[in-house]
């Protein structure tokens, strides 16, 4: 709940209207901005109600963890901040790889809606997943890196050997997203030298 709220807040009000800033000619005005341009339209907008409703989930995780009788030490509570980091970063570079198609596919316009399955599947351990779907759902499409892995760093079930992962596995999809992204915009500037 505290991941998916701050993916809505901080990069869903931005997703949500890649397609739109591509259809409309507002992506090419970002485009000559002295900015990263990856950066300008993925930050640029935010949602605080979204944001507002990650506290439900800190209340549920201190209610969570008081019924456990469960009191992490400091270090797994960076260990989880970490992680959730990670997965914050792996969730923005696949949403962002999603909408990027709307550069070619313009009429796209839901295209950002492929996010919430992968969302709705982070709500549930790794574990329920049958065996030979879990290498998909965690190195794929990063959904035991969104949920499962930070909880376990709460819980104090080996967060720390995971770590090294998901710093490597987030740093390499943010690269392949960034150049991605580039490859998209070449494509639209190409294709505006044509007109």
């Amino acid at each position: 709940m505290i991941l998916e709220s701050l993916c809505l807040g901080l990069l869903g009000p931005n997703m949500f209207r890649f397609s739109g800033m591509v259809r409309d000619g507002s992506l090419d005005v970002a485009l000559t901005r002295p900015v990263n341009t990856q950066f300008l339209v993925s930050t640029r907008y935010m949602d605080i109600n979204a944001l507002l409703n990650s506290t439900v989930g800190v209340a549920l995780l201190f209610y969570g963890l008081n019924r456990l009788g469960r009191t992490p030490a400091l270090h797994e509570w960076a260990l989880w901040l970490l992680l959730l980091g990670c997965g914050m970063l792996m969730a923005y570079c696949v949403w962002l790889f999603c909408v990027t198609w709307s550069v070619w596919a313009v009429k796209l316009e839901a295209i950002a809606v492929v996010f919430d399955p992968m969302m709705q599947m982070a709500r549930f351990p790794i574990e329920i997943y049958p065996l030979r779907l879990r290498a998909l759902l965690t190195f794929v499409l990063p959904v035991a890196f969104l949920t499962t892995y930070p909880t376990q760093a709460l819980l104090g079930h080996g967060g720390a050997r995971i770590l090294p992962v998901a710093l490597l596995l987030s740093l390499l999809m943010l690269w392949l997203s960034h150049r991605f992204f580039r490859f998209a915009l070449r494509e639209l500037r190409q294709r505006q030298q044509l007109r």
